[in-house]
This record gives structure tokens, C-alpha cells and sequence, in this order.
């Protein structure tokens, strides 16, 4: 069993390494779509496969409070992201449906067990990534279940707030991981790290938007009058 055990943290360790190299080439890439693309399938790829021995070390080998919520935060935000750009604006299915559902309850348990048996764990680094947790799947739920023709034109930032998180979930377990001595700073640092790449992506694509919206109505505008004044000339 402990062999299992070893392998399956030496497995879980490699990829999410990889999964950091990686995420950051998709993100350097933002501005050139094929490799963009290709680098950010080999990142969901990395990131299936942290999951997935994250889960399995959960369930068969020791528990730790603050990975579980890591990876269904990482997991959750990594599938939606995913989802999010190949739906784009269209609605989401009903298997989506019942998984935010899914993982908000996951949620809740994790919240009303962590608080029963006490221990040690920090408000401060676990209430903030279960916020995380609940602000993307309740939004996902918000969307399509009432506001997806006013939501539906967001899907670029949904994507870019997603897939960061995902990222992000991953750097602070590796951090926290590999720095313990000084937690809870080490799990919170990438975090912020992150969210501050969030709001700086989001604000960068949309200033990019309003531009080419500017001169699209430029151009439509010179394009009118060009007629206008076409048929003047031909009335004439």
C-alpha cells in the first residue's frame, strides 16, 4: 500500500509541475491561437491527471483539508473553463447543470465537516477558496438558469477568470506544499498572484473589445457616407 501511496504522490507531483509549466505558456501564447490552444489541452491534460491522484489520495491513503477543497476547486473551474469555450454562447447541458450542483453540495458538506470536528485549519486561507468555490458554480447555475441571454456574450472573460483559477489551484497547492513552514502566506500569495492576473486579462480584453468596437462603427459610419454621398452624385 505504501508503494501505491508513493507512486501515486510521484505521479501527482510530476504533473502538476508540468501543469504550471505548461499553464504559463498557454497564458504567454494568449495572443497566438494555435499554440494558445494546443498548450492549453496539454494544461487540461496535466490537470485531469492531478485531479485524479488527488482524489485517489484522498480516498484510499490520508486526507488533508485544504487539498480536497484545492481539488475540487481545481477541478471544477478547469471542466468549466474547458466547457466554457466550447460551449461559448450557447447554454450549458444538464449535465452541467447537476455538476455545479454537484459541487456546491460537495461544498457545503466540506464546510459543515471541517467546522464539526475543528482541528487545525485556517479560516483565512479556506474560507476564501470555498468562495472561490461557490462564486463559479453559483454563477454557472445563475447563468443558465436565468440570466444566460444577458450572460451569454461573457463567455472570453468566463474562460480567463476559469482557467487562471485553475492554475491557481494548483500553484498554491505546490506552494503550500513545498513552503508548509510558512503557511498560511505560501497558499495565499499565489492566489493573489492570480486574481490580480485575472483582473488585468479581463481589463486588457476588454479594452481590446471596445477598440475594435470603435472602429467597426468607424468604419460603418465612412461606409454610409460613402453611399450617402454616392447617391448624391449619381442624383446629381
Amino acid at each position: 500500500m505504501q508503494l501505491l501511496h508513493n507512486l501515486n504522490v510521484a505521479v501527482h507531483v510530476l504533473f502538476g509541475t508540468i501543469g504550471l509549466l505548461i499553464g504559463l505558456l498557454a497564458l504567454l501564447y494568449r495572443n497566438r491561437p494555435q499554440r494558445h490552444i494546443r498548450y492549453g489541452r496539454y494544461f487540461l491534460y496535466a490537470l485531469t491527471i492531478v485531479v485524479g491522484t488527488a482524489f485517489m489520495g484522498i480516498l484510499f491513503f490520508r486526507s488533508n483539508p485544504f487539498l480536497l477543497l484545492l481539488t475540487l476547486l481545481g477541478g471544477y473551474v478547469g471542466y468549466s473553463g474547458f466547457r466554457t469555450i466550447r460551449l461559448r454562447e450557447q447554454p450549458a447541458s444538464t449535465i452541467d447543470l447537476l455538476i455545479s450542483i454537484g459541487v456546491l453540495i460537495a461544498g457545503g458538506i466540506y464546510l459543515g465537516s471541517m467546522e464539526l470536528a475543528g482541528g487545525n485549519w485556517s479560516p483565512s486561507v479556506v474560507y476564501p477558496t470555498l468562495s472561490a468555490l461557490v462564486l463559479v458554480a453559483g454563477y454557472d447555475l445563475i447563468k443558465r438558469l436565468w440570466l444566460f441571454n444577458k450572460l451569454k456574450t461573457w463567455w472570453l472573460y468566463e474562460h480567463i477568470y476559469k482557467m487562471i483559477s485553475a492554475y491557481s489551484a494548483i500553484l498554491s497547492a505546490f506552494s503550500g506544499t513545498v513552503f508548509p513552514q510558512y503557511k498560511p502566506y505560501s497558499q495565499i500569495l499565489p492566489s493573489a498572484l492570480c486574481i490580480s492576473a485575472i483582473i488585468y486579462f479581463i481589463w486588457q480584453q476588454v479594452r481590446h473589445r471596445k477598440r475594435v468596437s470603435a472602429v467597426s462603427k468607424a468604419f460603418g459610419r465612412s461606409a454610409a457616407n460613402r453611399s450617402y454621398s454616392s447617391k448624391n452624385v449619381l442624383g446629381n
